[in-house]
């Protein structure tokens, strides 16, 4: 439902919302082969997005760059932190799980 220039908005906002320090990547050469990125939104923190490159799934890359944004989150004091997953994502919603997430509604 947006135009052209509500996309670009919306993510120059989302651009605004993500804590660079707590924000990972990994790469392979130069390209970024999985990244997780942490936001806030209302005050809370979020995990969102996680992603792999489809080539690199499985190798526990997403699990890893979770636990060091939940690990350098934990360092700065941060007790409480979100995920963002979209309905049906069963990986991330595995990941999440194992990891002691709960579900506790709707984004």
């Amino acid at each position: 439902g947006e135009d052209e220039t509500d996309a670009l908005e919306a993510i120059d906002d989302y651009f605004t919302r993500i804590l660079w320090p707590h924000s990972f990547v990994i790469t392979v050469d130069t390209t970024i082969v999985a990244m997780t990125f942490v936001v806030v939104v209302d005050g809370r923190h979020y995990i969102d997005p996680v992603a792999t490159d489809a080539s690199y799934k499985g190798r526990g890359l997403g699990s890893r760059l979770v636990v060091e944004s939940l690990r350098s989150l934990a360092a700065a004091g941060v007790d409480e932190v979100g995920a963002t997953i979209t309905d049906g994502n069963v990986p991330s919603e595995r990941l999440f799980t194992r990891l002691g997430f709960v579900r506790v509604g709707a984004w």
